[in-house]
């Protein structure tokens, strides 16, 4: 077993293509080191689902959210409903949630809508928030800009306000969320031959501002592509940051594990792991 300490900052291991695999997933990536895994929703039921597997594993941690695509399904009872979810004691932030203009499954000001919702949920609650932006990288600025001039409670415990997930925009884009308080975060797909943007953001942000997801089943590394991805697999992600800024890996690991304890879970959950 690795001792150092690993953090997947966004997956799905509820999804239907690996959720009857949950407990050979974790185990897996324990044995590779993964100390903080971050189950994220993307409606109710993945809420619920993703809390139920918080439940069970020690180093699983839960996000309670509606997704942009199902943000026609968000109302008055949903917004009850995911309050309630959000108390539960191993739910650590408010996600996924965010703007996707580049399919656009619901309309525009209905995630509009939702998003607003969903943020003032983690301001009354103190909570960090995931943060999908597919296509409206700068449209989500304006929401994201009052929701960080209302999260006295994440100030006040000098934490930072949330991610933005498996970020596409870019580095310009991504200074300005970084300034405002969000940590960005980097996928396994930074080793795609194609994907320069994610290797110019990993040189580009400094390193206090990043951090390392897989967004399992979906986005295997390189090596994997046509397959499932998995937990485990995150290390790639901190493989390719610590090639793009020409640093030895433990230091990408060490500094990614380290923002994602400040972000998400309590130190002692990740950090005993990167001692000798």
């Amino acid at each position: 077993m690795s001792r150092l300490a690993l953090a997947d900052t966004h997956c799905h291991l509820q999804d239907p293509k690996i959720a009857v695999r949950a407990e050979e997933l974790v185990a897996r990536a324990r044995e590779a080191g993964v100390r903080f895994i971050l189950v994220c929703g993307y409606d109710l039921p993945s809420s619920a689902q993703a809390l139920h597997l918080a439940d069970r594993f020690p180093e699983v941690y839960a996000a309670v959210g509606v997704h942009p695509h199902d943000a026609k399904t968000f109302g008055p009872s949903a917004a009850a409903e995911l309050e309630s979810l959000a108390r539960h004691p191993k739910c650590v932030a408010i996600g996924e949630i965010g703007l996707d203009f580049y399919r656009e499954l619901s309309p525009r000001s209905t995630q509009r809508e939702a998003l607003e919702a969903q943020l003032q949920l983690a301001t009354e609650l103190g909570l960090p928030v995931s943060v999908h932006s597919r296509g409206a990288e700068d449209a989500i600025a304006p929401h994201l800009e009052r929701y960080a001039a209302a999260a006295n409670a994440l100030r006040a415990q000098g934490r930072p306000l949330g991610v933005m997930h498996c970020f596409g925009g870019n580095a310009r884009q991504a200074l300005r969320y970084a300034d405002l308080g969000f940590f960005v975060s980097i996928a396994c797909t930074i080793g795609y031959p194609k994907n320069e943007r994610a290797r110019e953001l990993a040189r580009t942000l400094p390193l206090s501002a990043l951090v390392a997801e897989t967004d399992a089943p979906y986005l295997p590394p390189q090596w994997a592509r046509g397959q499932v991805n998995e937990p485990a697999n995150v290390r790639a992600a901190v493989e390719g940051i610590a090639e793009a800024r020409q640093v030895p890996f433990e230091v990408a690991a060490a500094e990614t594990t380290a923002n994602t304890a400040r972000l998400f879970a309590p130190a002692e959950t990740l950090l005993p792991a990167r001692e000798p």
